[in-house]
């Protein structure tokens, strides 16, 4: 009885999400917006280098679909390359126009769900880090973001992301853990997060975020669902090369100089239009 529960829960995460996707989002709301800033202010050094690679080596336009609050484009576009970034979250693009304010710079980014981005400019780069992709789970919609980025680059234009794999894992199913943070006004804010079984290659999380007086009193509390879709090597390879990419190569998270192994938690993919 409890597994055909979960699962329930599980299929309905997915649609939830898949929803969120086309209408309305629902995930990254404020507080998980406002966590996601102080739980992830700067992007990881070698997640960092491996994209700035990719920029370096760019000679046309670049895009940053999905770019959140910009922890990669912001620091790209201080160094001095330009990059035009757009998020379909609210929350997490509010937060982005504040920092780009506060840091005096003013790259082109906009509001935007993936698959309703005209096509009306071509990019020589797209990238998208943070495994940010399996966010769409599924697979009808993944095949319509992939022919849209495809149909955004130019000829021999480049798309440049990571996924997670089957191997890759959340935590202790069943387990709830947690991660707090103190605000300047003295307030915490707490992320409770459950891994859920993964079915189907959908590895959802419930997640619960509660913004917390110092004396224990809650004061706003935000749930949300949050599956991802793990990818077998091949699965991912097939997809890119069904929407039309000439050349697809796999790269180790995240050295450019490495092949993954059978059992990586992530893969990067290079493809070539």
């Amino acid at each position: 009885m409890l597994k055909n529960i979960i699962n329930m829960l599980i299929i309905l995460s997915s649609l939830y999400c898949y929803s969120m996707d086309m209408q309305n989002p629902q995930l990254y709301l404020g507080l998980c917006a406002e966590f996601w800033d102080f739980d992830k202010p700067i992007p990881p050094a070698k997640e960092y280098a491996l994209f700035r690679h990719y920029v370096a080596q760019s000679t046309g336009p670049i895009l940053e679909p999905m770019c959140g609050t910009g922890r990669y484009l912001i620091p790209l576009v201080e160094e001095g390359f330009k990059i035009d970034g757009f998020d379909a979250s609210k929350f997490m693009f509010d937060s982005l126009c504040k920092k780009c304010t506060e840091k005096n710079i003013t790259p082109h980014v906009w509001r935007q769900f993936l698959e309703l981005v005209p096509e009306t400019k071509k990019y020589n780069l797209i990238f998208i880090p943070d495994t940010s992709f399996a966010l769409f789970t599924d697979l009808s919609h993944v095949k319509k973001c992939l022919s849209k980025i495809y149909a955004l680059l130019l000829p021999g234009g480049k798309f440049v992301f990571d996924v997670q794999t089957i191997h890759s894992r959340w935590g202790k199913i069943g387990l709830w853990a947690k991660k707090a943070y103190k605000k300047p006004d003295g307030n915490m804010i707490v992320e409770n997060y459950l891994p859920m079984p993964i079915v189907d290659s959908i590895s959802p999380v419930m997640l619960r975020y509660e913004l917390m007086e110092a004396t224990g009193k809650i004061l706003k509390t935000e749930e949300e669902y949050y599956p991802i879709r793990l990818y077998r090597p091949d699965e991912m390879g097939n997809l890119l090369r069904d929407v039309g990419f000439k050349t697809v190569k796999q790269v180790k998270a995240h050295d450019i100089t490495k092949t993954p192994s059978k059992r990586d938690a992530v893969i990067v993919y290079e493809c070539i239009k």
